[in-house]
Order: C-alpha cells, then structure tokens, then sequence
C-alpha cells in the first residue's frame, strides 16, 4: 500500500475529454471499487486494477498521479452515493414523523440501513483513514454533513425534549447512534462486525433507546 502524504493537498483526477476516454475512466474507478470490495482494504496493485478494468497503466497514470489519486477518487463517488441516499432517507423520516417519538426510529433505521448497504466499500475507506489524512478529512466532512442534517430535524422537536441542554442532547444521541451501527458493521480499524446480533434488534431498540433520552429529563 501506498504511504499517504503529511498533506491534505491531493491531485484531482483528470477529466476524460471524450466519450471513450471517459468510459476508460469509469472503467478505472469500477475496478477500483470491485477491488476494495473482495480485499477489504486497498492492499491491491495498480497493475490489478489495469487488468480488471480493461485498461493500460499508461492510461491510469494518465487520469492519476498515483494509487493513492485513484483511491481517493473512488472515496468521493461512494461519498457522494452514501450521503445522497442518507439525505434521502432523513427527508422521507421527516416527512413521516409527527413527533420526536416517532422521528427518532425512522432516523436510525433509516441512517442505519443506508450504512449497511454500502458497507463494503465504507469499511476499507474507513481503514485507509487510519493512515490517510486526505481520505480521513473527506470521511469527517461527510458525517458532519449528515450528522448537522439530523440534528437539526431533531432540534426542530425542540420543546419536547426534556434534557436541559437539547443541543448537547441531540448531538449525543447522534454520535451513539452512529457509533453502535458502525460498531456492527466493523467500520475503523476493525475489519469485522463488532457484534453478531440481530441487525433489526440492533436498530429497534437503538431508536428506542434515544428517543427515550430526549423525552426524559431525568
């Protein structure tokens, strides 16, 4: 694997310019991602990733200064993909809830099913965060993004919770919620589910249990 830099400048990838360039190019990033997929981790060759995708180095090298551009790259587009769907399933928990009882267990199954579906290239990502500053300031930037989302509808019930301090209330129960879903799914250093449980146990009484904090003052 190639070391990251001490940076968090990156180069971008290069844009195809015509229509065969560009599916040369889509073909890079999807042989890139089946790897990340079948290895759980980027421990594969850039040499691998020209044989799978049907292109020369020539061409990679072309579109990416480096393994690690190419990486990178691949880190955006599944970025992208897993907070779209995420935004998407917060609205439609929004739109469904009329309480914050109601809204915190469409939340958490909503956010938790997202993650689930696009674990498998989330759980190398996250690992390569460990060692790469660029890939862990991408990843950062997009829970905050999302976890500003929640808590936001969740601070929208304000005078229905009952913690003294709801701002610090709902961002706790944020950060639980994520950290018990990602513990499942093996996200971080871990390559392996943290917790062999019933996922809709998992999730259930997840939402339950947060809600349960908000509506208290106790």
């Amino acid at each position: 694997m190639t070391k990251a830099t001490s940076t968090l400048r990156t180069t971008p990838p290069r844009a195809p310019r015509q229509q065969r360039s560009q599916a040369s190019f889509e073909r890079m990033i999807a042989a890139a991602e089946a790897l990340l997929r079948e290895r759980g981790n980027d421990d594969f060759t850039l040499q691998e990733v020209g044989k799978r995708g049907k292109v020369s180095i020539g061409s990679i090298y072309c579109r990416f200064d480096s393994k690690d551009d190419l990486i990178r790259a691949v880190q955006a587009q599944v970025l992208e993909a897993v907070n779209a769907d995420q935004l998407r399933v917060i609205a439609e928990a929004d739109a469904k809830a009329s309480t914050l009882r109601e809204l915190v267990p469409l939340l958490v199954n909503g956010i938790a099913n997202v993650l689930r579906k696009h674990a498998d290239l989330m759980r190398p990502m996250m690992l390569r965060a460990t060692t790469d500053p660029i890939v862990s300031a991408a990843g950062k930037k997009s829970y905050a993004e999302v976890a500003d989302r929640v808590q936001a509808m969740m601070l929208a019930h304000r005078a229905e919770i009952k913690q003294p301090d709801p701002e610090r209330a709902v961002h706790s129960a944020y950060r639980v919620i994520y950290a018990a879903i990602a513990r499942y799914l093996g996200f971080g250093s871990a390559t392996t589910a943290g917790w062999e449980g019933d996922w809709d146990v998992l999730t259930e009484d997840l939402g339950t249990m947060c809600a349960a904090f908000l509506l208290s003052g106790d």
